[in-house]
């Protein structure tokens, strides 16, 4: 006979938020900020895939809002995939400005259901990211020093093999080894809004970058906020010039026709999968 296990989710909460706190998650003392009661305030997490303009967006998103980003991915991940519990009761009750580039899990899907929280799923045309995420390994490059070990960022491990590739084989590399990575990552969401799973809405960078404000006014609108809140051209273009993205449309160019076949190929195991947001 199986036992019947009586959870209090009021004194799980306090706990978990107590272990985080202990694990220095937060400064001590900023605790009692985080103390207060949610007020209306929520959480915005920004579920993107990387070079999409999703710095821009959630920078943008906190200067609208007032709300301060916050990490809610696992606490010393630097991959940012899965959202973090105790992160999740302690901002619950301040509210923020998430960025994550985490997959539509089980996992997450549960949690985000849990706390209320209805993503933004930001994507691009894959060809221009593919191009896009070249470049910006050529520019990490530089800033990578074997003799020290000191290493750039980059969304892909930096290893001395790229500098040694001419441009169509850093596509080639891309392609091979990060483009996986964006395929599964639009197909877990694509299944959890078709399933009901999930309420999210999707943007692309592309109507990001061609009208910022009216897609601000749809994303505040979709998160129930006032959607007819100022935003300043000045601010947009403040947020704009800090973004190092670039312009979109055009990067595939650089892609011969051998790599966009190789980049579709890697979506065709998905035909029930709309991938037009991809560009596709």
């Amino acid at each position: 006979m199986k036992r019947k296990i009586n959870i209090n989710i009021k004194r799980f909460v306090e706990t978990i938020s107590g272990a985080a706190l202990t694990d220095g998650l937060v400064p001590e003392n900023s605790w009692p900020e985080f103390a207060q009661e949610r007020g209306g305030k929520q959480m915005i997490v920004v579920a993107a895939a990387p070079r999409t303009g999703s710095t821009f967006l959630a920078n943008t998103l906190s200067q609208l809002t007032g709300f301060k980003y916050f990490r809610l991915c696992t606490a010393y991940s630097t991959n940012e995939h899965d959202l973090y519990l105790p992160a999740l009761c302690l901002m619950n009750r301040y509210g923020c400005v998430s960025q994550l580039h985490m997959k539509g899990s089980f996992h997450n899907a549960a949690l985000l259901k849990a706390f209320g929280i209805r993503p933004l799923i930001l994507v691009r045309n894959i060809e221009d990211i593919a191009v896009s995420l070249a470049r910006d390994l050529r520019i990490k490059e530089e800033a990578v020093d074997y003799g020290t070990g000191r290493m750039g960022y980059s969304f892909l491990w930096q290893d001395r093999c790229t500098k040694e590739l001419d441009d169509e084989g850093l596509l080639d590399f891309v392609i091979d080894l990060a483009i996986p990575w964006y395929v599964n990552f639009y197909v877990s969401w694509y299944r959890l809004i078709e399933r009901n799973d999930v309420e999210a809405l999707w943007i692309t960078y592309e109507s990001l970058m061609q009208d910022k404000e009216s897609t601000l006014q749809e994303v505040l609108g979709f998160l129930g906020l006032d959607s007819k809140m100022e935003i300043s051209q000045d601010l947009l273009e403040r947020r704009y010039a800090t973004f190092g993205g670039g312009g979109n449309g055009g990067d595939e160019a650089a892609l011969n026709s051998a790599q966009k076949q190789r980049i579709r190929q890697r979506f065709s195991y998905y035909s029930d999968v709309d991938f037009s947001r991809y560009g596709l």
